[in-house]
């Protein structure tokens, strides 16, 4: 009633401040770049650095999408099983369904064998292994193996996917052929007489046809 009028200015400075510019990338984009640079790259070689130059942006830019190295992983493991979704637990035959997780996990483990390397030896990552797990260990159950023997069936085909897997991705292993035929001939005349389709124990024939002799077995089992 004095005629005090009240200030624009702090009207003005009440006003929350402006949002800063929206980032340039989604988080689901700085995944698939971790994933990819970590695929293509010597096993253990990735760093937070490489991948935000990869991004052009600054490190700490990059923290602004995780909140550490191991929050990155941990978000890329769990992005690399979902790119093949499993399949639900309680549809067709228990040996079906256990081929299917088998082939499953094999598959993510062989498109992302540095990623592999990872999970493997971070207690943290290994969740995402456990899902494929958890579908063959349910199938075992539903087919009558007790627990003890379904335990140790599921070591068997996790071993026999990760392994597999592990193998077709060494390139140690991809070269064996030729040292077999230019070094070790005379020593093993029968793997040097097979050295030209040596390779082939490593094709995903030789896979389908390992999964099937286990699978045959454990029926037989029952």
């Amino acid at each position: 009633m004095y005629g005090v009028g009240v200030s624009t200015g702090s009207r003005n400075s009440d006003r929350p401040s402006r949002r800063g510019p929206r980032p340039r990338f989604t988080r689901a984009e700085v995944l698939r770049t971790a994933l990819r640079l970590i695929d293509s790259g010597e096993p253990g070689a990735f760093s937070m650095r490489q991948l935000a130059d990869e991004m052009g942006m600054g490190v700490m830019t990059l923290y602004g999408y995780v909140r550490d190295k191991q929050e990155l992983y941990e978000a890329v493991t769990a992005l690399a099983f979902e790119e093949i979704p499993a399949r639900p637990t309680t549809n067709g035959p228990w040996h079906e369904r256990v081929g299917d997780a088998v082939r499953e996990l094999h598959a993510i483990c062989q498109h992302h064998p540095n990623l592999l390397t990872i999970a493997l030896t971070d207690d943290k990552l290994k969740p995402g292994l456990f899902q494929r797990r958890e579908l063959i260990l349910t199938a075992l159950r539903d087919a009558g193996f007790s627990s003890e023997n379904a335990l140790h069936v599921l070591g068997v085909l996790t071993s026999y996917a990760i392994g597999f897997a592990v193998a077709q991705e060494s390139p140690a292993l991809r070269q064996l052929p030729l040292e077999i035929r230019h070094k070790r001939a005379e020593g093993f005349p029968g793997l040097s007489a097979d050295a030209a389709n040596y390779a082939a124990h490593l094709d995903p024939a030789a896979f389908e046809y390992g999964l099937s002799l286990i699978i045959r077995g454990l029926r037989a089992d029952l």
